[in-house]
Parts: structure tokens; sequence; C-alpha cells
């Protein structure tokens, strides 16, 4: 990551090396809705909440998601973990993440991801 500057840490649900992409948050169902066929194979979903069951039509389409909240064994975790899509719950992100900002999650550590983001 020195290409990026530290931006938090979480709870990694899966060693999944570095994953580089591009961040998007997602708040509400018509977030997830006003996809007007996205290519989302390159987005990092950012979401606020542990239980955000409403990213369960993309989730398999993303490259990763970072949530603010949950745990190991909340609903959006159990999704990832069946979507095989590499997922940091419990997210401690310091500073802003803006939407199209260029993201790396380490998650080479089975227990704790990092968060970086484009300087």
């Amino acid at each position: 990551m020195t290409d990026l500057t530290g931006a938090g840490t979480g709870v990694n649900l899966f060693t999944a090396g570095e994953v580089r992409g591009t961040a998007r948050w997602f708040h509400d169902t018509s977030d997830v809705l006003s996809i007007d066929d996205d290519d989302l194979e390159e987005t990092i979903a950012f979401v606020n909440k542990g239980g955000m069951t409403f990213l369960s039509p993309i989730l398999p389409d993303l490259r990763a998601i970072v949530c603010t909240a949950g745990s190991r064994e909340s609903h959006l975790a159990i999704l990832s973990r069946e979507s095989d899509v590499p997922c940091v719950l419990g997210a401690q992100i310091s500073g802003e993440i803006p939407d199209g900002a260029a993201v790396v999650l380490d998650l080479t550590d089975a227990e704790t991801a990092r968060i970086g983001v484009g300087s």
C-alpha cells in the first residue's frame, strides 16, 4: 500500500490478499436500484450497517465490501462468504472515502484488514 494513505482497519472476513477497486457508498435500497447496468466488478461497496441485505442482488458482482458495523456472524458476512466476495466488517474509517476514490484492501492477515485510499 505504498502509493496509498492508510484510511482504516476492520475485521477481515477471509484472507484474500490485496484487493484494489473503486469506492462506492450504498446507503439504502434506492442506491442499489439506481444502478443502471453499471459495471460493478471494480466496485468496493461501502456501507454503514451490518445487516445490509439490500446489497444481495448485486453482492456477487462486487469486488469487495467494507461495512462500518457487523461481525463474522452477521447476515452480510454469511452472504459474502457464500458469494466469495471479500468483506471487511466493523471498519474503523479515519477521514473521508468519497465515491470514486481508489481503494486498496490489505486482506493478507486472517484477523485484521487494512484500508488504504489513493492520495
